[in-house]
């Protein structure tokens, strides 16, 4: 079983060590004060660093270490997880707990939210979802296919505006946020394939409806975008079937289920409904 060795920035500026097996949730604990005795009544806490490790038995020896630490060569320690995009980290119960590097985020699945956009609509007829298609160079599933649109949402950022942004530099669509239909948000947890790591992620949907061809403008992460019916996306949800797909140009082409890496069980629940709401109007 996996574990962390951790330090904390507390609210009068000190520091607590400790170790878990489970970061997230002993953060929230920490933040309702029902973690340690030293930290009760100087919340909130926010994480400054954080070490993973194989086992309990090597978290357990790590903490022991940085205890032994003076304040200025812990300080010295945090300074070597900075630098670099940032992202906003949360606890289990949804609270705030600092910025971590997007690095150290990934590669120890911190808890932090992403955003994604289903765009929707009639193309000759057919109802259905636009996808993109990563580009090949993407560290993370190259040339795969995903939602129209993903991301990060930057720290202070609002969900609406993260998605909003990530349209506009993926596929180079300009949205205004009042025309998203939110979508709900949807706790995702998995392996991050070949570049290592885990994600652990709190995914604001949102829902855009553009009938015809929109006009789309991948930028330089996104190889194309295609075009799927809704009924075999259904589908590919229920079996491990390949999702036929047409690309900007009308060109069909056939993409192979495990080339799929949007096909999340509880947000497509969760959006399903919304859409066919949404197939109903003209």
């Amino acid at each position: 079983m996996t574990a962390y060795t951790y330090i904390l920035r507390c609210a009068d500026d000190t520091l607590y060590c400790g170790w878990t097996n489970d970061l997230t949730a002993r953060l929230a604990a920490h933040n309702s004060g029902r973690g340690a005795k030293y930290t009760r009544g100087r919340g909130p806490v926010t994480l400054a660093y954080s070490e993973l490790f194989e086992t309990q038995g090597e978290a357990m020896r790590r903490e022991a270490a940085v205890k032994r630490l003076s304040r200025a060569e812990k300080e010295a320690l945090l300074l070597t997880q900075q630098g670099g995009e940032t992202l906003t980290i949360y606890d289990a119960d949804g609270r705030p707990c600092g910025e971590r590097p997007r690095a150290v985020v990934h590669t120890q699945g911190l808890f932090h939210h992403v955003c994604h956009l289903w765009t929707v609509g009639v193309w000759d007829g057919v109802w259905g979802l636009w996808l993109q298609q990563r580009q090949f160079d993407r560290p993370l599933y190259p040339g795969w296919f995903d939602l129209t649109s993903t991301g990060h949402i930057d720290p202070g950022e609002t969900p609406a505006a993260a998605i909003a942004r990530e349209a506009r530099e993926e596929a180079g669509l300009l949205l205004e946020e009042s025309l998203l239909l939110p979508a709900g948000s949807y706790r995702q947890q998995y392996p991050r394939g070949g570049d290592g790591g885990f994600d652990d992620e709190l995914a604001f949907a949102f829902v855009f409806r553009a009938d015809g061809l929109p006009p789309f403008s991948p930028g330089s992460e996104v190889a194309d975008m295609v075009f799927a019916a809704l009924s075999d996306f259904s589908l590919a949800h229920e079996q491990d079937v390949p999702l036929p797909a047409r690309r900007m140009d009308g060109s069909a082409c056939l993409i192979p289920h495990d080339r799929l890496c949007c096909l999340h069980q509880a947000e497509w629940q969760g959006v399903r409904p919304i859409l066919s709401r949404l197939s109903e109007q003209k």
